[in-house]
């Protein structure tokens, strides 16, 4: 994500107090930064780990900056006289990002990885825009300029969500969350193999849809069940979920653990292992590390990972025990417990 940045550092002539920088992407080079607090760039973004790294960096003050928060895009947090949309790996995500801001730009510049749906844009967009032109490629990046087809119809998130079916329950996802509109099979082998926890509180990490914690809360109203995740877009899913099943869940925007305080009995968890076409072992590693200071004594820690991740063995090293407990389908679901 890195050469992103550096493309856009290009064209000085985009940046200034005036432009919004809409996208994620938390690798951003000391350059970028600099140049972002030093010309007051607004940006907005759903990735948790973006908003912190802006905060963490940058001395903002409203109404520059969201600091610290990762929010859902609309259209009263988009207003700027340029924009310029980091395209998101999720390409529905993205043709629906410009029908949001077709609703008050009359154009936007949109910018990607060249393997990453950069070279693609045109395509991606055609059925949306009404000119599009490639204005530079550097750093094995593109940058697009596009004339928007302005729209007079409100734009509504649900318009572009899509839905898919567990036990009978409808489960909602918006675009860019996990697997949109399909449960994985990751999750379906997990669910298939845990019955819901007799009592207790339950956490569900990195939730999506939020269907793992819900799921259970559903199939035993007594737990109590918390459901996190580091993008705004699964919070939201997850929140909309909740309210329509009828389930009480706490849903936290959080990195892994980091924003999460108690203890909790059970911990469960389908990790991403992906950043864009990159393994990322980050988020499993760490989630180990931390889970055993948030189980309580007897507290079980339970994964599903696809079948080549050595995530048993790394348990181990932070768990009394972890076992594979069932292998399907190219996945495997492990449970570690803290005694």
């Amino acid at each position: 994500m890195t050469a992103v940045y550096e493309a856009l550092l290009r064209h000085p002539d985009l940046l200034d107090s005036n432009t919004l920088i809409l996208g994620a992407g938390a690798e951003m080079p000391a350059a970028w930064l600099a140049y972002v607090e030093e010309h007051s760039l607004t940006y907005c973004t759903w990735d948790l780990l973006t908003a912190q790294a802006y905060a963490d960096e940058t001395e903002f003050t409203e109404p520059h900056t969201l600091l610290n928060k990762a929010i859902v895009p609309d259209v009263n947090n988009t207003e700027a006289n340029t924009v310029i949309l980091l395209w998101p790996k999720s390409k529905v995500f993205g043709q629906a990002l410009i029908q949001l801001l077709s609703q008050q730009h009359s154009q936007c510049y949109v910018i990607a990885a060249n393997d990453a749906g950069g070279k693609s844009i045109q395509s991606a967009t055609k059925e949306l825009v009404s000119g599009c032109k490639k204005i530079d490629s550097a750093r094995r990046c593109s940058l697009w300029f596009l004339q928007l087809e302005t729209s007079s119809e409100r734009f509504n998130w649900l318009q572009h969500a899509r839905s898919f079916t567990f036990e009978e329950r409808s489960f909602l996802t918006l675009p860019g969350v996990f697997n949109h509109g399909k449960l994985d099979v990751g999750t379906e082998l997990l669910l298939e193999h845990v019955p819901a926890p007799a009592q207790g509180k339950l956490l569900d990490v990195g939730c999506g849809s939020g269907v793992i914690g819900l799921t259970m809360k559903a199939r035993n109203l007594a737990l109590h069940v918390t459901l996190s995740d580091i993008d705004a877009m699964a919070i939201k899913s997850a929140q909309l979920n909740a309210l329509r099943l009828g389930l009480e869940a706490e849903v936290v925007s959080s990195n892994g653990l980091q924003n999460i305080d108690g203890h909790y009995d059970y911990i469960f968890s389908n990790p991403p292992f992906h950043q864009g076409k990159h393994t990322d072992y980050h988020f499993a590693s760490a989630l180990f590390e931390d889970a055993k200071r948030h189980l309580t004594r007897d507290g079980q820690l339970w994964i599903v990972a696809n079948r080549h991740l050595p995530y048993e063995e790394w348990a181990r090293e932070s768990f009394a025990s972890a076992e594979i407990l069932a292998q399907e389908k190219g996945f495997k679901l492990i449970c570690a417990q803290q005694r």
